[in-house]
């Protein structure tokens, strides 16, 4: 039994002479006792690989390959030590959530923290750390009692209180059932004196540069057992007879990995042999990769003379570097003969390249494996666990009820997804539109369809049309909500972990999801995605592990739904991918800590920031490091602190830098993807410095800049050379010089079949402006029709953006109904619960003038309980929240009613008509207009409310129009055909007054009704009166005014001087209007210009709608665009940075300024 140490520094074939002495034995003896070449976990496949490649062998039945943890399983196999219930990390964080969960209230400091994301995996990691430095509940005890004393060490002390709770906990969970991959080690230290395997066999131990306790107990066994244990150490001498390295050397972590195990081999009386120490350098084909391994860490700094194998290269952004790093890579293939196993990338911060080096490699054709474990919780298997559990915990709330849909694996196997998936869309709207949760889906009662939504429209008759669709959404429903359904029923008979999981189980097998994993896993394979089909592959199999495990672990115990999902969320989040490598020839990207890549020619070392290496250490454990170092202190074996991981970064780099064997290409972003300013990393500065010479390389954006021959890097693949001939071209539209070769680029892309038509298209864009055409009259005639029945909200929409007008009218799209209570509603709510007061006023032979206000209050209480079933689709009575909103609008209203009422006791004008509606077939007839291509168009509408008075010179006749905004009349918006409404709708009551009341009518005026509920400020005591009073004068009505005064009396029977308190208007003591009041004033001749200009601009609005014309041209009226609201700003795609993009300038002006322009256009 004897230990044989071989060192050397990186590269000098420690690995190789291992593979080689195997090989040795062998061939010598094939029958021989075992061969075990020991490596950690991520290197195993490239080990069993590399042994089996190595020239001269023919097979391997002696040998074998482990990590310590399948060494583990082999001898527990052999002694009957592997009895006890494996549990995976899975059922380990399944079993730490139930052990908080079941102790959640004697917890001090983690009961806050338990039910964040992450906390269990950091809880796990903590126990796992125990378990590796031989640290035992018992020894966490005794340590919090002592820390308890202390003043300064109180939080510590509760700290370890919460650990050695559920450390013990666990633990008894564990004894006698159970093993996990940390006890494994325990066992085998224990069982490798039984095996009989293991007598006699020679282990070769390679590929690590410390091990924890735990691995030292296996190792100390190991040597007493077997015939020799030799062990591979990257370090530059021996340090022997308790000499430790200083903590700057940049062995020092392999320097103390040897003192302990040459200690340890002297304490148990293993023969030592001589060390055999590597000198020389195998690896490296360059003198200056040498010279970087050898002088790496030498202060002063020793200088190579010459150009390196080396380069450093800086990008713009991450982006921008890994299509600098892919272009490279395909150059070394392509060029100089190098294959995509022979290329490695590192990086450290893998979470911020993962996305863009999936992007880059895959547009650029370079097959990769990532060498890292990936978690499992995007899958959509687990996505369909997880959506499922919670739709049916969390009452169907829409978001996980559709993440589960969104899986496609709810859908019936071998259905066409395609047209499944527009029908789960249709569903979605559905669902969104109507507020669609709980019961809803669950009761027999089928959903009912209705294309348009409307206080008017409630009571009309179903369409075929709209039948059909419902029963599209109602089939749709079934297919998610039955399996769901089941799913629930099961739950709730369920009283045992055993059974929870058969739900769960029974839902998977109804849904048939292993012949819908295994058919994706085809799919992925035959497009080449050998990655993705595995997974899909070992997705299955780990979820039935889980499940297992749970049973394992909790089958037999009561457990609530609640926490039932809460455990198995736990398992979920700790599931990862394990894959090896689908090929062989690939480029490797890993990690550059962890990895133990061999045979790399060329390395691409990525993201060389500052804060990435070295790393900016973080206290983001469970344990800060001033816990751990009081810890320590306190004599409890625990891993480094950040202290003395900061002092192992250098040993981090130099592995990174030393791995090729051929070139070496540093990198970094100078911007992250926010632009944010990122610096490069200290030891860019030492390579430069040792390196003089080294060719420093900017990574360009754009291949513009550089020479012609660099250049020709970036057409080495047409999928991504698209691109740059794309702004190669831009450039020299705009007249920058192109180099000449481009053209080539352009004329294979063009004689190209396969890419022509792409190339075609990719290529308009650099004509491209964000301008419409006309469209043709033919195709006007198709969007519009021979009659176009408009009403002026759409007029109003046309002369906003003729765009907007044809997005919406033209092509029909409109935003997604959400249900939600939004100002169009209330708006219908308002006018229907005031036409309904009115009309029940008149049925019960009532006057607005003799409503008391508890009357106003009782008749809005009643209106809108009449209306709230209509509206929205029930949504003021879906929640307590909107049937507080409808108790805040019944106020509003019955205040309203109030108001109204008080003006109808001071006014001489009373209502004629409550939402008359003009329009074909209405109780007036349309605005009608001949457009210039022989089109008719109509106008129809509703106008709130009309109002009569009369006196020896006439009758007379004004409009109200309801709004929930305060609002007046701006003539500058009317001539720029921005506000319409008001006067239309008061030419159509006097162009058609002879129907309405019998005579001929002139013009009141029209005025807007402000619908709130105002607060009155004021800092002194005021009587009820005051109060009131102060409130009618918030509910002034504002708008344009007949100017003559006699009018305005009427308006205000009360008012014979001053000011009115039911309009905007004042008299003066001779009887005149104010000059404020003249302001919103007009004579009856003015009414007449504006009732000519507004037909003039329907009838020219009319013609350019039907000419074709949809321009984006919206109006900027001060700081207003209609484009702030717009639902249709993301394809008209307005950007005022593009010359062809301007806002339609509109000039503020006076009233009478405006007036004065509308007269002259009209003629008079």
């Amino acid at each position: 039994m004897s230990l044989r140490f071989v060192i050397g520094r990186s590269g000098s074939g420690k690995t190789t002479m291992f593979l080689n002495e195997i090989k040795d034995r062998l061939i010598e003896e094939p029958q021989g006792p075992p061969v075990l070449y020991i490596v950690p976990e991520q290197m195993t496949f490239l080990s069993e690989y590399r042994l089996i490649n190595t020239s001269g062998m023919s097979g391997m039945i002696r040998t074998q390959v482990f990590s310590f943890t399948r060494l583990a399983w082999r001898i527990l196999q052999e002694t009957g030590g592997a009895s006890r219930a494996h549990l995976s990390s899975t059922g380990l964080n399944m079993l730490i959530r139930k052990i908080i969960e079941d102790n959640k209230e004697d917890l001090k400091l983690f009961k806050q923290a338990a039910d964040k994301v992450g906390f269990i995996q950091q809880v796990e990691a903590m126990l796992t750390e125990f378990k590796h430095y031989c640290v035992e509940p018992e020894q966490l005890n005794l340590k919090q009692k002592e820390l308890a004393f202390g003043v300064s060490t109180r939080a510590l002390a509760d700290k370890i209180h919460d650990l050695e709770l559920i450390y013990s906990k666990f633990e008894e969970a564990l004894f006698g059932k159970y093993v996990d991959s940390n006890d494994y080690l325990n066992l085998l230290a224990e069982s490798i004196d039984k095996s009989d395997y293991l007598k006699n066999a020679e282990i070769y131990i390679d590929g690590f540069h410390s091990f924890a306790p735990q691995e030292y107990m296996v190792i100390e066994q190991l040597m007493k057992k077997c015939s020799r244990v030799s062990i591979g150490l990257v370090l530059d001498r021996p340090f022997k007879n308790g000499v430790m390295p200083d903590e700057l050397h940049l062995f020092r972590m392999t320097g103390e990995t040897y003192s302990t195990l040459y200690e340890m081999a002297r304490q148990n009386a293993i023969t030592l042999e001589d060390d055999q120490f590597l000198a020389s350098s195998l690896r490296f084909k360059d003198e200056s990769l040498l010279h970087l391994e050898r002088y790496f860490d030498k202060r002063p700094i020793k200088v190579f003379q010459g150009k390196p194998a080396m380069e450093i290269r800086m990008a713009a952004n991450r982006r921008a570097e890994m299509e600098g790093t892919a272009r490279e890579i395909r150059r070394l293939v392509m060029e100089e003969g190098y294959r995509y196993q022979d290329i490695a990338v590192l990086m450290r911060n893998g979470s911020d390249y993962k996305e863009t080096l999936e992007t880059v490699f895959h547009d650029s054709d370079i097959p990769y494996f990532v060498d890292q474990k990936r978690s499992m919780l995007n899958h959509p298997l687990i996505e369909l666990i997880r959506s499922s559990l919670e739709a049916i915990s969390s009452n169907w709330r829409y978001e996980p009820v559709f993440r589960a849909v969104k899986t496609d694996l709810l859908f019936p196997f071998k259905m066409n997804p395609e047209q499944l998936r527009e029908q789960m869309d249709r569903l979605e709207n559905y669902v969104l539109s109507h507020g669609i949760k709980g019961s809803k889906w669950t009761d027999k009662q089928p959903w009912r369809y209705r294309r348009y939504q409307g206080l008017e429209l409630a009571a009309t008759v179903q369409t075929d049309a709209e039948r059909e669709i419902e029963e599209d959404i109602n089939e749709a429903r079934n297919i998610i909500a039955l399996p769901l359904m089941r799913l629930s029923k099961r739950l709730r008979k369920a009283q045992t972990g055993r059974e929870l999981c058969e739900a769960v189980y029974s839902l998977l097998e109804e849904l048939d999801i292993p012949s819908k994993l295994e058919e994706r896993s085809n799919i992925a394979e035959e497009r080449g995605q050998l990655v993705v089909s595995r997974e899909h592959d070992q997705a299955w199999g780990t979820v039935i592990e889980l499940l297992d495990q749970f049973v394992e672990i909790l089958g037999d115990e009561r457990i609530p739904v609640q926490k039932f999902i809460s455990i198995l969320d736990s398992g979920f989040e700790a599931m990862k991918f394990s894959l090896i490598p689908p090929a062989i020839d690939q480029v490797f990207v890993a990690d550059l800590e962890l990895s133990r890549l061999s045979h790399i020619k060329a390395s691409f070392v990525i993201g060389l920031n500052d804060g990435v290496i070295p790393a900016k250490q973080a206290n983001d454990g469970v344990l800060s490091d001033e816990d751990r170092a009081e810890l320590i202190t306190g004599g409890l074996g625990l891993a480094p602190g950040s202290k003395k991981r900061l002092l192992d970064e250098d040993f981090v780099a130099y592995r990174a830098m030393t791995i090729s064997a051929e070139k070496l290409y540093l990198s970094w972003p100078i911007a992250n993807d926010e632009g944010k300013a990122l610096l490069a990393s200290p030891y860019i500065k030492r390579i430069k410095e040792m390196f003089p010479e080294v060719r420093e390389f900017s990574i360009e954006n754009e291949p513009g800049e550089l020479a012609q021959e660099q250049q020709l890097a970036y057409i080495s693949h047409p999928d991504t050379a698209i691109a740059y001939l794309t702004t190669q071209m831009q450039l020299k539209k705009r007249s920058y010089p192109m180099a000449d070769f481009w053209w080539d680029v352009y004329n294979f892309y063009m004689e190209s079949p396969k890419w022509r038509i792409k190339t075609q298209r990719v290529l308009s864009s650099l004509f491209f402006q964000n301008e419409t055409k006309h469209l043709t009259e033919r195709t006007s005639k198709e969007l519009y029709g021979n009659e176009i029945l408009a009403s002026v909200s759409r007029m109003e929409l046309f002369q906003s953006c003729a765009f907007s007008h044809f997005i919406s009218h033209g092509l029909k799209l409109r935003e997604r109904d959400i249900f939600r209570l939004e100002a169009p509603h209330i708006g219908d709510l308002f006018h229907g619960a005031l036409k309904w007061i009115a009309e029940e006023i008149n049925n019960r032979n009532l006057t607005w003038a003799n409503l008391t206000k508890k009357e106003c209050e009782w008749l809005a209480q009643e209106a809108v309980a009449y209306l709230a079933p209509r509206l929205q689709n029930q949504i003021l009575l879906s929640s307590n929240r909107y049937y507080y909103i409808k108790r805040k609008l019944e106020q509003v209203i019955g205040r309203a009613s109030h108001v109204l009422s008080s003006h109808a006791k001071s006014s001489g004008f009373s209502p004629i008509g409550i939402e008359l509606a003009f329009g074909p077939h209405k109780e007036l007839p349309p605005f009608a207009f001949t457009l210039e291509n022989g089109t008719k168009m109509q106008l129809q509408g509703r106008i709130d409310r009309v109002d009569k008075a009369e006196d020896e010179n006439g009758v007379y006749l004004r409009v109200i129009d309801y709004k929930s905004s305060a609002r007046g009349l701006d003539l500058n918006e009317v001539y720029n055909g921005l506000a319409l409404q008001m006067l239309t709708y008061l030419d159509i009551i006097i162009t058609h007054s002879k129907e309405l009341v019998g005579v001929e009518a002139s013009p009141a005026g029209v005025l807007y009704f402000h619908l709130h509920n105002p607060m009155v400020d004021s800092n002194k005591i005021m009587t009820l009166d005051d109060i009131e009073k102060e409130i009618l004068k918030k509910f002034k009505m504002k708008g344009l005014l007949a100017g003559n005064p006699e009018i305005v009396k009427l308006m205000d029977t009360s008012l014979e001087t001053g000011s009115s308190h039911i309009v905007t208007a004042s008299i003066n003591k001779d009887g005149s209007l104010s000059s404020r009041s003249k302001e919103n004033a007009a004579s009856e001749e003015d009414f007449n210009v504006l009732k000519r200009y507004v037909r003039n601009l329907y009838q020219k609005s009319g013609n350019r709608i039907v000419s074709g014309d949809v321009s984006i041209d919206p109006y900027k009226l001060q700081d207003r665009t209609p484009c702030q609201f717009c639902a249709y700003r993301s394809v008209c795609q307005f950007d005022q940075s593009l010359e062809e993009n301007n806002y339609r300038n509109i000039q503020p002006q006076k009233s009478s300024e405006a007036l004065a322009r509308m007269r002259e256009e009209v003629g008079r």
